[in-house]
């Protein structure tokens, strides 16, 4: 009976340990989203460009403003990519 409960223990102890270490496992959070918030309000410019393009696209009812997007986007990379690899473990 002793042996019996000595293992029920350890069984026990086992799924502790294992549910501790799964905790600490979580899913991993991508750091992007956040960066690039971080990384916004140095981009206006191109953002504010982008907003323009849209506004007057949208008014004639025809165009694209596919260029602006890139270059704003191409902000938020460059700004973000430094920074990204910093907080990937």
């Amino acid at each position: 009976a002793a042996a019996a409960a000595a293992r029920t223990g350890d069984l026990r102890s086992y799924v502790a340990r294992r549910r501790r270490r799964k905790d600490k496992m979580s899913e991993p959070v991508d750091p992007r989203p956040a960066l690039e918030e971080k990384c916004k309000p140095s981009c206006l410019k191109y953002l504010k460009e982008y907003e323009a393009c849209a506004e007057r696209v949208q008014a004639k009812g025809e165009g694209h403003c596919t260029g602006q997007q890139f270059d704003y986007l191409h902000c938020l990379d460059k700004c973000v990519a430094p920074k990204i690899f910093k907080e990937i473990k």
